[in-house]
């Protein structure tokens, strides 16, 4: 696994605004952190409901990444590997959102 990986995760039954149920997620953990074989990452969510919302990143053949929506999520939700990278430029606006969302 690797940052910017598109993988499969299993968030379970969502509460209001959380995201649910089996979808595709983009790693935002470093490389760094992920060398270590961590049991628990940073993902960010994609959805095919696109809002139109500064805080989506499209994601060829998944959606829009919902930058919003940053979730720790064990390895042991992960269903299936990664399929795709999205590559360093998608990434680094994933992660500015996320930093620019909590005020760094």
């Amino acid at each position: 696994m690797r940052a910017g990986d598109v993988i499969h995760c299993d968030f379970g039954t969502p509460a209001r605004g959380e995201p649910g149920f089996v979808r595709p997620a983009v790693v935002v953990t470093s490389d760094d952190v992920l060398e270590y074989r961590q049991h628990a990452i940073v993902v960010v969510p994609c959805t095919t409901t696109k809002r139109g919302w500064l805080s989506e990143i499209d994601v060829a053949g998944f959606g829009v990444a919902q930058a919003h929506l940053p979730t720790t999520l064990s390895v042991d939700r992960v269903v299936e590997a990664a399929s795709v990278n999205i590559g360093p430029v998608a990434l680094q606006q994933i992660r500015e959102l996320i930093a620019d969302l909590i005020g760094l």
